[in-house]
């Protein structure tokens, strides 16, 4: 709606629900004025010459076509004005007409009129009424004329439906002000839960929420506490007041003397004026005038509080209470759902970091093998064993060390090598590899050509059993000369336990040393460390 210029013109405040319902009244007050205007025209054209109430009548008909196009175009506040004017100027021209026109003119005010107009309409229609009956009552006698009484009733009467119409109005644009402001602020709890539901990181919640319920539904200021031990702690805050009061690292006991204290012990809303015992003052939130705490819950306990301050000591109704405990409680499955990711997040990480650190131990450990295959086998094929290969040669097999081009290729490059011969006959190498050590190869030879991807992959087989069977009879020769080696040293000891003087000790000793190790020479002093230089 528009304003329009003039004494007239105050806007109306209507809700758009509400604007069909005023529209169509309007509409048919439009159209029995014209209808009315328009029936007396014609009978007072064929019925009257007066020229004086021919002009009346024409300019109230075109005045409610007027009325008519603005509703038309959507001017209602507008419309609304020339139709109660079209009445007023009715009821007061035609005092037979008081009755109706004024009541209809007093009723269309109370419902369309602005404050201005409806006032206005009150006072001609109620003057216009008392004078009549005042100018019919000669001497101001007594008994009342009937004409006088009738005047008073019909003041009363119109005092009635003025003031009871308007009373009906105020209460309905009342409840229906209170609905769209209850549905504005579901509504913004709404969108403001369903922004928030995709937020995961606590201090991105935390910081949105408040910014967001305070830019959203109008309040001062706005803060969050999560519980932690016995103290509810500042964890979100609006503006630079809220900056400062994180950097103090604010926070208030639980079962304190304050809004916040007393919530995170009752678990139910907490509302405080500024004038109230429970109201805690704080000196850098000084234009508060009531403060509401809503608790934070997680199913039965109790993680919190939202904290909201406003400039208004009666800004939190029911309506406003209920809302923010709906917003608290998005908030609670917020944090949970974000205090799960958390834990997810970090569950996660410490999976991963076992898992290097078992990938870098099993590098550790297969290096460790090698390492040691490697050098079991070295330590083997160099100084405890005399065979290094074995060849077949016309049926017969006998011990052979030397290394042919095909098996030197195939345990270098640790793949299978294959050649034809001029002669037609085929040649088949690869390695034998123990974990990821090299520690033969296998070459093979056949007289006429073989299928070669057959041929490798049975090889290939043979070779891995083969590495394995060699390892463990390695090992077993490796224990057999130990448990030898402890025989003997046990064989020693006990030769030891028959002996009772030093000089057949050490011969003993190096008898049997040399007897065990094959030696040629050997020899066995004695001296005390400090004694040394004066031996040599």
């Amino acid at each position: 709606m528009s304003a329009q210029s003039g004494v007239f013109a105050e806007p109306v405040s209507v809700f758009d629900f509400a604007d069909q319902l005023r529209r169509r009244f309007l509409l048919a007050l439009v159209i029995i004025g014209i209808v009315t205007m328009g029936t007396g025209f014609i009978s007072l054209f064929l019925t009257n010459n007066s020229p004086y109430a021919r002009i009346v009548t024409s300019v109230a008909l075109v005045v409610s076509i007027i009325a008519l196009i603005l509703l038309w175009q959507g001017r209602i506040q507008a419309s609304a004005n020339l139709t109660i004017i079209l009445f007023v100027a009715s009821a007061v021209s035609s005092p037979t007409a008081i009755p109706v026109l004024g009541a209809l003119a007093l009723i269309t005010a109370a419902t369309l009129g602005s404050r201005r107009v409806y006032i206005l309409t009150n006072i001609i229609i109620l003057s216009k009424t008392a004078a009549d009956a005042l100018l019919a009552w000669p001497g101001f006698s007594l008994p009342l004329p009937p004409r006088v009484s009738d005047g008073l009733i019909l003041f009363l009467s119109l005092v009635v439906i003025s003031f009871s119409t308007r009373f009906l109005i105020n209460q309905a644009a009342r409840a229906a002000g209170s609905a769209r402001q209850t549905a504005n602020l579901l509504q913004a709890v709404a969108e403001i839960g369903q922004s928030l539901s995709n937020l995961l990181d606590m201090d991105e919640l935390f910081n949105r929420s408040v910014e967001m319920i305070r830019d959203r539904l109008g309040f001062y200021h706005v803060q969050m506490f999560l519980v932690e031990a016995d103290a509810a702690r500042l964890v979100a805050s609006t503006g630079d007041i809220g900056k400062r009061l994180l950097e103090r690292r604010h926070q208030l006991p639980v079962g304190s003397q304050s809004v916040i204290g007393q919530v995170t012990l009752q678990g139910r809303p907490v509302i405080a004026r500024h004038t109230d015992a429970v109201y805690y003052r704080n000196e850098l939130l000084p234009d508060t005038r009531a403060e509401l705490a809503v608790p934070i819950m997680d199913g039965e306990r109790i993680i919190g509080a939202l904290d909201v301050q406003s400039r208004d000591a009666n800004a939190f109704d029911a309506e406003r209470v209920r809302a923010l405990q709906v917003m608290a409680n998005l908030l609670g499955s917020s944090v949970r759902n974000a205090r799960l990711f958390e834990l997810q997040a970090r569950s996660a990480a410490e999976t991963k970091r076992l898992y290097l650190e078992s990938e870098t131990s099993l590098r550790e450990i297969q290096r460790l093998n090698q390492q040691l295959t490697r050098e079991g086998w070295s330590d083997y094929l160099h100084h405890k064993h005399t065979v290094g290969g074995v060849t077949l040669e016309d049926g017969q097999i006998v011990s052979d060390n030397t290394w042919t081009e095909n098996l030197i290729q195939a345990a270098r490059d640790r793949q299978p090598v294959m050649a034809a011969r001029e002669d037609g006959s085929s040649l088949v190498a690869l390695p034998v590899v123990l974990g990821s050590e090299v520690i033969g190869a296998i070459e093979i030879e056949t007289p006429q050509p073989v299928m070669q991807a057959e041929t490798v992959e049975m090889m290939r087989a043979v070779a891995q059993r083969l590495a394995v069977s060699l390892d463990k009879a390695r090992l077993f020769e490796d224990s057999q000369e130990a448990t030898a080696q402890e025989q003997r040293i046990n064989e020693i000891v006990a030769r030891y336990q028959t002996i009772t003087d030093v000089d057949t000790l050490l011969r003993v000793t190096l008898t049997e040393l040399s007897q065990s190790l094959g030696a040629t020479r050997g020899a066995i002093r004695l001296s005390l460390a400090d004694q040394e230089d004066a031996v040599s």
